[in-house]
């Protein structure tokens, strides 16, 4: 299983190439092998020797910088209260000492990589954790970069929305405009895709390190469900999974067949709701939904999240971009991005339809408790953790596969797995996105490019040697234990990586909530909605999109104004 996963996740985030996995039959027999993918031509997933070879020649020209310009600040965020969302103090920087049997397996591998780039490349990396809100911290950059402040780091990891708001104050310099950089901005794949449009224009592309800033891989949206609660549901699910009249065999396992339903493409809403509907266990007697049941799924509401993650992992196109041909204006030739003229036209009515009957359907159970509620009076993401953890939940409801690394879960005595959000209808593909919450790299503006040259170095390599540290992540993350659930999670997350979005759209509308949180995808789509179907999304998004496009706008025009390194 190690080697199945480790040849995944070599390639992971540089080229997703499709790779077949050897699938279950109907005669209940599970095959072991899986396909091991070669390594892509031109990627840093080549041969171990071929990567030294290519290091003996960088290191020599990052060790001619002088010493000052090679003594490096990286500030990363550390306080996350409630949120699941940020260990960069574990994944980035590591221990500052390591000791055998003490120090986590994860963390010790973050020491050996950094340990390494360092003395190859003779740098001193500083790493300084900032404990404020990302509300608080946003500004706080602002000001130390505006002011030219000399204590300031020289690479911020930070929120993408943080990131995302500073760009449109010019306060972080792109990596593809500085000559000579190390950083391999000329890999193909889905991480390559993002990076480019992870700015509100894609002709910018800051630090983004796949491995390194592994933050990227955490934020992206699944939908964790619980497998021995499937299995031990069999009879009740297995119509809407294997079809009317279908039954087990002896010693099958129910779950191994949803992989392959998912896999087939036949994951849809229609069926999400037929499954809630079917475990549902009035174990209250009080005829309805309720906390104290046994459910299909518990959506955390507060905010929005779970039901706005359905929204960008059907891939509803909410803008388009197109270049300006208008020779008289300042921005001719620049692209610009416009959002569809009705809700229709973006795909939303078909969406929030689908999404209102799953909730609308026995078995499932949405609320709007804060995140950090923990009881059944009160049932916040805390509880819904909790809820899973007990065996009595089938689908957590929309996540970020981070989330997962929570210790309510790491304690859980059952297995789950992930599986991508699920579609309108059989005919569309799988898409997931990487949420906003996802941690970045911004260079300073003032940063030297001598300075940035070490950085790029110094990410590239650590980069590049970042598989285990992945590989451990997922298997901690993803909690699977035998030859059949390791060969349905690979595959599943083989689909997930594969239809990852950039989610431009998402960052964009999260950023505009500065001002109105009211027009944020996060509202508009609460369960409280569901009930007015197509008409209410209808109706807000014509009340919106007017002002979003004026807002955009501006922003896209103060986009053209920023510096560029040198400049």
């Amino acid at each position: 299983m190690k080697k199945s996963m480790l040849s995944l996740l070599l390639i992971l985030c540089f080229v997703f190439s499709v790779f077949a996995l050897a699938s279950c039959d109907r005669g209940g027999k599970t095959s072991d092998a899986t396909t091991e993918p070669a390594s892509p031509s031109g990627t840093t997933a080549q041969a171990t020797q071929a990567t030294a070879d290519k290091w003996e020649e960088i290191a020599p020209k990052i060790l001619m910088i002088t010493e000052k310009d090679r003594s490096l600040k990286i500030e990363c965020d550390i306080s996350r209260n409630g949120v699941k969302t940020s260990k960069n103090n574990i994944y980035l920087a590591g221990p500052d000492t390591v000791v055998d049997g003490i120090t986590p397996e994860i963390e010790a591998m973050v020491y050996e990589r950094n340990k390494a780039a360092r003395d190859l490349l003779g740098l001193t990396i500083t790493y300084e954790f900032w404990t404020q809100y990302y509300e608080q911290q946003a500004p706080k950059i602002d000001v130390l970069v505006k002011g030219k402040d000399p204590d300031a780091p020289d690479l911020f990891v930070s929120l993408l929305y943080d990131i995302n708001l500073e760009l449109l104050n010019g306060s972080f310099k792109d990596v593809k405009s500085i000559p000579n950089g190390f950083f391999d901005f000329g890999t193909n794949g889905w991480l390559k895709t993002w990076m480019e449009n992870m700015s509100l224009t894609g002709d910018r592309a800051y630090v983004l390190g796949g491995d390194y800033f592994l933050e990227l891989l955490r934020s992206v949206t699944v939908l964790p469900f619980n497998m021995d609660l499937m299995d031990a549901n069999a009879a009740k699910l297995a119509p809407f999974i294997l079809g009317e009249g279908e039954t087990l065999g002896t010693g099958e396992k129910l779950t191994t067949f949803f992989f392959d339903l998912v896999e087939k493409g036949d994951w849809t809403y229609d069926v999400l709701g037929k499954l809630c509907a079917a475990i549902w266990e009035d174990k209250d007697g009080n005829s309805q939904d309720s906390i104290y049941d046994q459910l299909g799924i518990l959506a955390d509401e507060y905010g929005g999240k779970s039901s706005v993650g359905f929204i960008y992992s059907a891939n509803a196109p909410l803008t388009k971009e197109y270049t300006i041909e208008d020779e008289s204006s300042p921005y001719y030739g620049k692209q610009w991005i416009q959002y569809a003229s009705s809700s229709e036209e973006a795909g939303l009515n078909e969406i929030f339809d689908a999404v209102s009957k799953v909730f609308a359907g026995a078995g499932s159970l949405s609320t709007s408790a804060t995140h950090s509620s923990n009881t059944p009076e009160a049932p916040g993401k805390a509880y819904h953790l909790t809820k899973f953890a007990q065996n009595e939940v089938l689908f957590l409801g929309v996540g970020l596969l981070g989330d997962l690394e929570d210790n309510t879960i790491q304690a859980m005595n059952y297995l789950y797995s992930v599986v991508p959000c699920p579609k309108v209808d059989s005919d569309r593909t799988y898409n997931t996105i990487i949420d906003n919450t996802g941690d970045a790299g911004a260079i300073n503006v003032n940063t030297n490019i001598r300075k940035v040259r070490a950085l790029s170095a110094y990410i590239q390599y650590c980069t590049e040697h970042s598989a285990e540290i992945r590989r451990e992540f997922l298997e901690t993350v993803t909690k699977y234990r035998t030859t059949t659930y390791n060969q349905g999670t690979d595959r599943m997350l083989d689909i997930i990586y594969n239809g990852i979005l950039y989610g431009r759209d998402k960052a964009v509308d999260d950023l505009f909530g500065v001002v109105d949180r009211q027009s944020r995808w996060h509202d508009i789509m609460k369960h409280e909605h569901h009930e007015a179907g197509s008409d209410f999304i209808t109706t807000k998004y014509a009340s919106v999109i007017k002002t979003k496009q004026s807002r955009l706008d501006g922003y896209l025009q103060t986009w053209y104004t920023l510096p560029k390194s040198g400049e």
